[in-house]
């Protein structure tokens, strides 16, 4: 199994917390999520997702209702389901 240097880096930092990742995963696995339900899901949902933006990982939509993963997003998803244990 092999990451990129990228991944590598992010579950490091921006990914360690659990909390975060799970949020970032939600996101991914749905391509577009609503707002309302991360928020609902996840006590710290702004925070989270604050820094999953600062790492171009998702992005909101125009009016801020709803977050989408990024093509970088994408990639790092795509790593995250080979390492099982993460």
């Amino acid at each position: 199994m092999s990451i990129d240097a990228f991944t590598f880096t992010l579950l490091g930092s921006v990914l360690r917390p659990a909390t975060t990742r799970e949020l970032f995963r939600k996101i991914a696995n749905s391509r577009i999520a609503e707002a309302t339900q991360l928020k609902a899901d996840d006590p710290a949902a702004d925070q989270d997702l604050g820094i999953l933006q600062s790492a171009d990982l998702i992005a909101s939509g125009s009016n801020g209702s709803k977050y989408y993963v990024t093509a970088k997003g994408l990639k790092v998803a795509r790593d995250l389901e080979q390492i099982p244990s993460v």
